[in-house]
């Protein structure tokens, strides 16, 4: 997948625009990011967005459905996410050829034509048939892996940390004893180790795929 249309249009615009220019042709196109000699757009984070919101079935703010414009204050995470999609898509990549079906990829193509197919916002992207297909395969390979190695059973806790961590914490717990707490703080510890585990495997790919986010805040 190489996105070569969106990636040799905005470098053109990125080069050619002066710094103040407001053109929202501009805008949609600037280049945010860089990763594995891909240069991430404006308009492809745009695309990421309402796809993600069209697979989950639920609105990225509390607003509601809306395709992003570019000029939103949590744009620059939404760079950053983008960015992290695609490291695990390459590394998923890497090891396999076809990581997620292709029916799987008809679906998620179909649930985002469904939602968006009549929006203007989403016309005005301009989002051809075999760019949403590879978008959709992007997510979708990112997503599966990420579950994949989000696993519960990749981080085991046995009983005898639970308890280190209640006597440590045994002001928190009150007079109720461990054995009341003790699931509760498994599960705690097992989501607190892999959040902890997928920060640094992202770090590490951030490193392999040489990442840039132009517009970190």
């Amino acid at each position: 997948m190489t996105f070569l249309r969106i990636t040799a249009f905005s470098v053109l615009l990125a080069l050619s625009a002066p710094a103040h220019a407001e053109s929202p042709i501009v805008s949609v196109t600037r280049v945010v990011g860089e990763v594995h000699e891909h240069f991430v757009t404006s308009r492809e984070v745009r695309i990421s967005d309402a796809i993600e919101q069209a697979l989950d079935g639920k609105p990225a703010t509390p607003e509601g459905f809306r395709i992003l414009s570019g000029t939103e204050k949590t744009f620059p995470s939404e760079v950053g996410r983008v960015l992290d999609q695609w490291i695990v898509y390459l590394e998923a990549k890497s090891l396999s050829n076809e990581p997620v079906g292709k029916a799987e990829v008809a679906r998620g193509v179909g649930l985002v034509q469904e939602k968006w197919g009549g929006a203007k916002a989403w016309t005005e992207l301009e989002v051809g048939s075999d760019e949403l297909k590879q978008m959709v395969e992007l997510q979708l390979t990112a997503r599966n892996f990420e579950k994949l190695k989000s696993d519960p059973q990749m981080t085991p806790v046995s009983d005898d940390d639970a308890l280190t961590y209640y006597k440590k914490n045994r002001l928190r717990f009150g007079s109720l004893p461990f054995s009341s707490f003790k699931e509760n703080i498994k599960s705690f510890l097992v989501k607190q180790q892999t959040e902890r585990r997928l920060a640094e495997w992202h770090e590490i790919l951030r490193r392999k795929y040489k990442v840039r986010n132009f517009i970190s805040g």
